[in-house]
């Protein structure tokens, strides 16, 4: 089945948000893809993969034979394992690149066009530039590898950008800043971009349509999801991405409607990328209380009033 935004973009679901038993890396990983492969609503993965060589060859079988853009969600890896590639002890650094090279591997076993890290929490102020220096220097590391693997069309290694809400804030946090190290980077490194987190962005304090225009000549891809910032008692306060629409929350319909207008007009539906057409995910993590099921359902809902909603007044 088409639906109308298939024209423009490939939508995509954050598989680990929605389904926690994905972020294990095991058995059930395997059912949920298969199950979500299937849908005919999504032309776009992003899965986190599976440990065992067996199921990660079935596995692979599923991903390629749906015939959806692949995207390898590696944050989550390098976040549980501790994985930290601006580490300033140059062994735990060196043990970093190890095992994204490890991830990169396994992206390029499931047919992956993009794969996505992150960076840590910031050291102290005073070590703040050598941390993104080792940071610049593992990327380029990664990306050489990863051209290395695939060089007529390797794959894109994307760093999603985090929010600077806790007491100890994230490295890689302010887009423009982090925009610029991509820029320089990307003269010898062209297989290296951003991915575009609209909780993210919001958390940091940014203007999303005005931060959007400044970088967009560097994104991969983008995460559509929701945050709570305006009431610390929240449980949903903060990097919790809520439902969409959730009161006191900043992303409803009206929003992405208006996210997909800013879009269209500064020409992003019409750019090329590693996955052909841009992908866009939805991103919501299944609230206590209900099942990924629901949780997927009404994001679906939200996703296609907002879409009518952008494409009645376009």
């Amino acid at each position: 089945m088409d639906y109308p935004w298939t024209e423009f973009f490939h939508l995509g679901l954050v598989v680990q948000a929605f389904f926690p038993k994905a972020r294990e890396r095991k058995g059930p990983a395997l059912e949920i893809t298969r199950k979500l492969a299937a849908d005919p609503f999504f032309h776009a993965l992003e899965i986190s993969g599976v440990e065992a060589p067996a199921l990660r060859k079935e596995l692979a079988q599923i991903v390629r034979s749906s015939g959806k853009s692949l995207v390898f969600s590696g944050g989550g890896y390098c976040r549980a394992g501790g994985h930290n590639l601006h580490d300033l002890e140059e062994s735990k650094r060196a043990n970093a690149i190890h095992h994204v090279k490890k991830i990169i591997d396994e992206a390029h076993d499931y047919g992956c066009r993009i794969l996505y890290i992150m960076g840590f929490e910031a050291p102290g102020p005073q070590d703040c530039d050598r941390a993104r220096e080792s940071f610049a220097r593992s990327l380029a590391e990664l990306s050489s590898y990863a051209r290395g693997k695939n060089p007529s069309a390797p794959l894109t290694l994307s760093v999603e950008n985090f929010y600077r809400l806790t007491d100890t804030p994230f490295l890689i946090g302010p887009t423009l800043e982090f925009a610029g190290m991509l820029r320089d980077l990307r003269r010898r490194h062209p297989n290296l971009g951003l991915t575009f987190d609209t909780s993210h962005i919001l958390q940091l304090k940014e203007d999303l349509p005005s931060t959007f225009s400044r970088v967009q000549d560097v994104i991969a891809h983008i995460h559509l999801s929701n945050c709570l910032i305006k009431d610390r008692s929240s449980p949903f306060y903060g990097d919790r991405h809520p439902p969409y629409g959730l009161p006191g929350s900043e992303i409803g319909i009206p929003e992405l409607a208006g996210y997909f207008r800013t879009l269209k007009s500064q020409g992003y539906f019409s750019r090329a990328f590693p996955t052909g057409k841009p992908v866009l995910s939805l991103e919501v993590i299944t609230p206590p209380g209900r099942t990924p099921e629901e949780t997927l359902g009404e994001a679906k809902e939200a996703f296609q009033k907002s879409w009518a909603e952008f494409d009645k007044n376009s």
